[in-house]
Order: structure tokens, then C-alpha cells, then sequence
């Protein structure tokens, strides 16, 4: 009785050896691949960030050169779509940025997957609040564009490109519909292959923790 509880204990603890040692092989696995997935978000936030901030003077500049009021109104709203991107991704670049080196590895294993889903929705509602709006405000400025006569709007580069005439305007903005519908399928396509594997990574190590318990 008493050999067959002593094996009993070593095959436990034996497997509960196995399951720590490949538990353990996950977790560097998964801090690699999350250092560098969230050294990549960090980029993205800052190369948008900036790219905004270009926007802002541009369309700034824009908004005080061309006299068509319907263009002008599209420049006010872009800068405004400007400033919430800056906002968004300033948001999304300080949570990626905060340590949770206090926290317990299933704490932090949570506080992790907690980021990677704010990413994951990111990325998934790019339609809603980046590519729509940035689209419905550059359909606002193509539209608006009119005779630079009309106005006597002397500029060597306006008289050359404008008017444009309604199939021209017509091609513009089917040329960046399909440019906008690129950039969401790009977003999704994030959010499936470098995100989701990630959260997948998360469970796995969680499931493997809890059965240690």
C-alpha cells in the first residue's frame, strides 16, 4: 500500500514537473512574440501620430488657399479627424508603454490579454472611426472642388488641375474608396494574424497555470 501511494506521488509530481517545464518554454515563447508585436504597435502609434500632425499644417493650408466653401468646410473636418486620431493613437502608444513588472505572471497575463483585445477592437472597427471618416471628408473635398475662375483664384497648379470634371471627380473617389477598403481589409487582417495568436498564447498559458493549481 504504502509503494503504491509513494508512485502515486512521483507520477504527480513527475507530471506536474512536465507541465511547469513546458509551461515555462510557452512564456518565453509568448514574451518574445509580444515584445515584438508590441514594439510594432508602438511604431505604428507613433508613424501615425505624426502623420497626423503633417496633416494638421496641410490641410490647415489648404483650408486658408482654396476659396471653394465646400472643400474649406472638408479641411476644418479633417483637422478635426486629425486631432482624434492623434488622440487614439496617443492612447493606444502610453497603454503599450506601462510595465506590469509588480504584478503576479497571472496578473499579468491578464493585464496583457486586456491589451491585446483594446488592440484587437482597434483594428476591427478601423471601418467606423478611421477609414470612413477620412473617407466621407476627402469625398467632401473632391466634391467641392470647383472653377478656380469662378472665384478668381489665381494659382498656376489649381489652373492646370481644375475643374475637374464629373467623371474625373467620379474616378477620384471610386480610386479611393478601393484605397480605404485596403486599409480596413489591412486592419483585420492584423487583428487575425498578429493579434489573435497572441490571445491564443494567453489562454494556453492560463489554461496550463490553472491546471497546476
Amino acid at each position: 500500500m504504502l509503494e503504491q501511494e509513494l508512485k502515486n506521488i512521483w507520477q504527480g509530481s513527475s507530471k506536474t514537473a512536465q507541465i511547469s517545464i513546458k509551461t515555462q518554454q510557452l512564456i518565453e515563447e509568448f514574451d518574445l512574440r509580444l515584445a515584438e508585436v508590441q514594439k510594432h504597435i508602438r511604431q505604428r502609434d507613433i508613424r501615425e501620430i505624426a502623420a497626423s500632425f503633417f496633416g494638421i499644417v496641410i490641410f490647415s493650408f489648404f483650408a486658408y488657399a482654396i476659396p471653394f466653401p465646400l472643400t474649406q468646410f472638408s479641411c476644418y473636418l479633417s483637422i478635426l479627424w486629425f486631432v482624434f486620431v492623434i488622440f487614439r493613437f496617443w492612447k493606444s502608444k502610453k497603454q503599450n508603454s506601462i510595465e506590469s513588472l509588480s504584478l503576479s505572471l497571472s496578473e499579468q497575463l491578464a493585464y496583457k490579454k486586456q491589451l491585446m483585445l483594446k488592440q484587437v477592437k482597434l483594428l476591427d472597427s478601423a471601418a467606423y472611426w478611421y477609414a470612413g471618416p477620412s473617407f466621407i471628408t476627402n469625398f467632401l473635398f473632391i466634391l467641392g472642388l470647383g472653377n478656380p475662375i469662378d472665384y478668381q483664384w489665381d494659382n498656376p497648379i489649381a489652373a492646370r488641375l481644375l475643374p475637374l470634371s464629373l467623371n474625373g471627380k467620379i474616378v477620384t473617389l471610386t480610386g479611393l474608396f478601393i484605397f480605404y477598403l485596403f486599409i480596413v481589409w489591412l486592419n483585420k487582417k492584423a487583428a487575425r494574424t498578429d493579434l489573435k495568436p497572441i490571445l491564443e498564447n494567453i489562454e494556453t498559458i492560463e489554461k496550463d497555470l490553472e491546471a497546476q493549481d
